[in-house]
């Protein structure tokens, strides 16, 4: 069942911190556990309280429950828990690095300065990656004996010349400063103009979703000092294999029951009367969950507030 107490000490609880390996409680969740609560207890805990004789739904498998359990984690993921992860990346040679496991969709990427601070980079919507058939001195394409198949390579051109060395070899900002006032200069476009999307000295990437591989320009640094922090979104459900394992915040749990008795209910005919209500209070508990988990700050607003008489160009 849900955990409702605490259930290790203040000793054990903070050995992980702390480095006391011998003291780490076999069973520890790690830190901030008493937040969240696995979706294997929130199935339980639902068939128990929601199913049986009496109740709406009389009889339920528990693999449906699981089901509807898992699209409502996928669903508040996206919506509602905004299921972010960052990772950061030393940038390799080759300018480019895998798409996390569990990657759905982007959040945003950043690049880590001197100061620790982030800098945004802009996506290149003007490059592809699409198959690049291999092709003879005749330009005929080279198949492959066996499969009969067209033989490709995952890198093209295009993506070899978007990731080519820039003329001066330094940084996008010596490169820009070196080169503005001339007009043929097509990096960031002319210097009167430019279209925005362009105008940026920080670096561009593009992300090839059928390669599942993020490409980076060469204005971007590559080695040890060169951080790239992957901010990314994930359905929630990359380790669940075992349920137990798939957390969900405790502010969210009430919805999530919500979400699952509409969804059982909304194909059962025998529950099709009160289907419009149970499908109002699912919107409802979502409703109130963005709220409870919402990340503003009176405090925080107020102190951004305090620029309001700044002139804001467009």
């Amino acid at each position: 069942m849900a955990i409702s107490r605490k259930v290790h000490t203040e000793l054990g609880y903070y050995a992980d911190f702390e480095s006391r390996v011998a003291d780490i409680p076999a069973n520890f969740q790690g830190l901030g556990y008493y937040s969240r609560t696995s979706i294997e207890d929130v199935v339980n805990n639902f068939i128990v309280a929601y199913t049986g004789d009496g109740k709406i739904i009389s009889k339920v498998p528990k693999y449906e429950v699981e089901f509807w359990a898992q699209r409502c984690m996928q669903e508040f993921s996206y919506d509602i828990l905004r299921s972010n992860k960052s990772i950061e990346i030393e940038l390799g040679p080759a300018g480019q690095f895998p798409l996390p496991q569990d990657y759905v969709n982007l959040n945003k990427i950043t690049l880590t300065t001197a100061k620790g601070t982030n800098i945004l980079l802009m996506p290149a919507k003007d490059v592809t990656n699409g198959s690049s058939f291999i092709q003879d001195a005749n330009y005929n394409y080279v198949f492959d004996p066996f499969a009969g198949t067209n033989q490709t390579v995952r890198d093209t051109e295009g993506i070899q010349k978007f990731q080519a060395a820039v003329p001066d070899g330094g940084t996008a900002q010596d490169f820009y400063d070196n080169n503005f006032n001339d007009d043929n200069f097509s990096y960031f476009n002319a210097r009167f103009g430019s279209n925005p999307s362009h105008s940026n000295s920080s670096g561009t990437y593009f992300i090839d979703n059928d390669a599942g591989v993020v490409f980076f320009d060469s204005s971007i640094e590559r080695g040890t000092d060169s951080l790239i922090n992957f901010h990314y979104i994930s359905d929630g459900l990359a380790d669940n294999g075992d349920l137990g394992n798939v957390m969900i915040p405790k502010l969210a749990e009430d919805a999530m029951y919500a979400f699952i008795i509409y969804n059982l209910c909304k194909v059962r005919p025998s529950a099709a009367m009160a289907v419009a209500l149970y499908k109002k209070e699912a919107s409802a508990k979502m409703r109130n969950t963005k709220i409870r988990l919402q990340d503003y700050d009176m405090a925080e607003i107020a102190q951004v507030m305090r620029g309001k008489a700044k002139w804001i160009k467009h």
